[in-house]
């Protein structure tokens, strides 16, 4: 277990920690201040224990979670991801290419935001179909700096420019169990979690004794999430807010940018909008490079053929699939239909992953030296009742 073996991990920062983290921690600061800093913390801790799980299983057993899940689940558990996967990946792509178009075309308004989507789907295409796994960490680390150091350098303008108010760290609004529960859910990516293992095997890691490395990697990404997440709900917490923001989307960062600008000048504006199209760039990469490996994993395991990886038809078809996906989102309108097959399907993704860890990871499927620690299996068990929860609320709320 060494810190050189950092890699995998910083790919999976640079891919989770993206737009929806910033749209949800920027709320979170602007509602509730710093006193929902806990459901961040306790949000990365769910994560990890779920990344973490999916990537035990697969060092003890030499076999990928979905290898897993078609070995030791019934059929119609596959298939029920399988349809998941397809209406997710559409809807993924096309928020992450929209919301990485936002500050170029808030930048030069001359140039319509659907072109810069475009730009971005095919920018993103290009270098995952022609980059290898080195070229993408480094790249990665790249944009890890980027949007890390953009929103710590925000924060120390703030606080030194005019000093941080820490009156403003109380709540604005009554507490939610609803709003904080769906923090703790939502922190620091869904899918694309299960592209770590994809990232270890590439990065050449299998056997038990990987399994320290993967910890240590993985602690370092979520930490990684932890810095960026608190530095929004920071940042959000020292402006002043008027109006409604719980339905700004990601357009909310740019009202940040903005408010941010009025209050340490454009330099301030400017550093920020920086740290922001890092983050939703960097989530288009590693989404174009990560989620593919799920498809051409889920393509040939079915039909019991070793999967071709990187260089294969089925994960260039998918990186290609994501692209148009995004492409026709800025061209149409999506279907009613789809978005309520995503709302509905999507609820219960996590729940099933979870349940399907504990099970696994438990079981006489797994060496017995390699099973779940108590600990482990606490975390888990805990936030599948957690994602229970938020699951009912999307169906029936």
């Amino acid at each position: 277990m060494k810190w050189s073996d950092i890699g995998p991990g910083l790919i999976l920062a640079a891919t989770g920690v993206g737009v929806g983290d910033m749209v949800a921690s920027t709320i979170a600061g602007a509602e509730y201040g710093l006193t929902l800093v806990w459901a961040l913390a306790a949000g990365v801790v769910v994560k990890y224990a779920v990344t973490e799980g999916a990537a035990r299983w697969q060092l003890m057993t030499n076999r990928t979670l979905i290898e897993g899940w078609r070995d030791h689940l019934p059929a119609a558990a596959l298939i029920g991801f399988f349809i998941y996967f397809v209406v997710w990946s559409y809807f993924v792509s096309s928020a992450l290419v929209t919301a990485s178009a936002l500050v170029p075309a808030a930048i030069v308004p001359s140039v319509p935001l659907g072109a810069w989507g475009v730009i971005h789907a095919v920018a993103a295409l290009g270098v995952v179909l022609a980059g290898r796994y080195e070229r993408l960490l480094n790249m990665m680390k790249v944009f890890i700096g980027l949007k890390v150091g953009a929103l710590v350098c925000t924060v120390l303008l703030i606080v030194f420019s005019s000093g941080a108010d820490w009156s403003a760290a109380g709540a604005r609004a009554p507490f939610s169990v609803s709003y904080t529960l769906s923090l703790i859910g939502g922190i620091g990516g869904t899918v694309t979690l299960l592209s770590y293992g994809y990232w270890m095997r590439e990065a050449g890691w299998s056997g038990q004794g990987r399994l320290p490395s993967a910890r240590l990697d993985l602690f370092v990404s979520f930490a990684i999430a932890f810095v960026f997440s608190f530095c929004m709900i920071f940042l959000s917490s020292q402006i002043a807010w008027d109006g409604p923001i719980m339905e700004s989307g990601p357009r909310i960062c740019l009202i940040l940018a903005d408010r941010i600008g009025q209050e340490i000048g454009p330099i301030g504006r400017g550093i920020f909008l920086l740290g922001f199209w890092g983050a939703a760039f960097s989530s288009v990469v590693g989404v174009f490079h990560g989620v593919p490996f799920l498809f051409d994993d889920a393509m040939h395991l079915w039909r019991r053929q070793r999967p071709a990886g990187r260089t294969g038809t089925a994960y260039r078809a998918w990186a290609v699939y994501l692209t148009l996906a995004a492409i026709s989102s800025i061209v149409i309108a999506r279907p009613v239909w789809l978005v309520f097959a995503y709302t509905v399907v999507g609820s219960v993704f996590f729940p099933f992953v979870i349940s399907t860890l504990l099970f696994l990871n438990n079981s006489r499927h797994i060496p017995a030296g390699g099973k779940s620690p108590v600990v482990v299996n606490v975390v888990l068990g805990s936030s599948l009742l957690l994602y229970l929860f938020l699951a009912y609320e999307a169906v029936f709320a």
